[in-house]
């Protein structure tokens, strides 16, 4: 996938983080994401998840990104887009759970609607996980997207979390 276009024919849906809805059972109205001009110039780093408020979601691998948010912008990333298959209500309250508050918004959770953002980068982007009980997940992965185009891209094996989508692989990567 690496040098072809990150999708962009799909408009997931996301809450604006502000004051006024700072609190985690307050959110505003959902927004469309535009990817495609989300993307079309600068540094973008896309990194999804299987579920939030899962254990590694919600205590290891966002934490990361909302921790390295100053490094990121440091080494050109114009911003974080977190995806998950869930409603935006969920992922907005969950934002401000793991402890972003920022209505700069440079870290954005979008719904990757029944995960057809991810299944355009292949089988390997998404996670079956029926026999819990938890229907059709994202694979955890991570991208970098430069001009629209990816130059990195790589998933977590199982949904696990290891150094592949972690954001500190990503500064190394930038």
């Amino acid at each position: 996938m690496a040098g072809q276009k990150f999708p962009t024919n799909v408009k997931p849906k996301y809450v604006p983080y502000d004051n006024k809805h700072s609190e985690i059972l307050n959110a505003g109205d959902p927004k469309p994401l535009d990817l495609a001009e989300e993307l079309k110039d600068g540094t973008v780093v896309i990194t999804a998840i299987p579920g939030p408020f899962t254990p590694t979601c919600s205590l290891k691998h966002i934490p990361d990104y909302i921790k390295n948010a100053d490094k990121l912008k440091n080494k050109g990333v114009k911003r974080v887009i977190v995806l998950a298959v869930t409603d935006p209500f969920v992922l907005s309250a969950f934002g401000k759970a793991v402890g972003y508050k920022s209505e700069e918004n440079f870290v954005v959770f979008a719904t990757d609607p029944e995960g057809k953002i991810s299944s355009q980068l292949g089988d390997d982007y998404l996670l079956d996980l029926s026999s819990a009980g938890l229907g059709q997940r994202l694979q955890r992965y991570a991208a970098i997207v430069k001009n629209g185009e990816v130059v990195y891209l790589a998933n977590e094996d199982g949904g696990d979390f290891t150094d592949t989508s972690s954001a500190e692989t990503l500064l190394n990567k930038l």
